[in-house]
């Protein structure tokens, strides 16, 4: 029961995580920064600040999550769903390709979660 809460904090810190970074690219896409002055600009967007505070909740759903468990356990597990999350988003919202290694490398992500959890309720 402990590694379905694990894996529900470590979804909500990269769902949280992905989608500041989201919406900081989606910004980018509207600037260039090629001097000071313009990362200043940049980083005093509202958008941007909202963004940086959601990337601050999910630093705090990973201090959760490693309350919760091993950091050998955690973060493979948080890792591995931020980078599924983010490969997602990528897809869906800014309409990159995958390939079939995204997808091979995807599987083998699940595959390793999955067997970190058997592993863990073996211990």
């Amino acid at each position: 029961m402990q590694i379905l809460k694990i894996v529900l904090v470590c979804t909500l810190y990269a769902v949280l995580n992905t989608t500041g970074a989201a919406i900081i690219k989606n910004e980018l896409k509207t600037m260039s920064l090629n001097s000071v002055k313009d990362y200043v600009i940049f980083l005093f967007n509202f958008r941007v600040i909202g963004a940086f505070s959601i990337i601050l909740l999910s630093a705090l759903m990973m201090f959760k999550a490693l309350s919760l468990g091993k950091f050998s356990l955690i973060s493979p597990i948080a890792t591995g769903i931020n980078f599924f999350i983010t490969v997602m988003i990528g897809f869906f919202i800014f309409k990159e390709t995958l390939t079939a290694l995204h997808f091979a490398g995807l599987s083998l992500i699940f595959i390793g979660i999955i067997i970190i959890g058997f592993a863990e309720k073996s211990i």
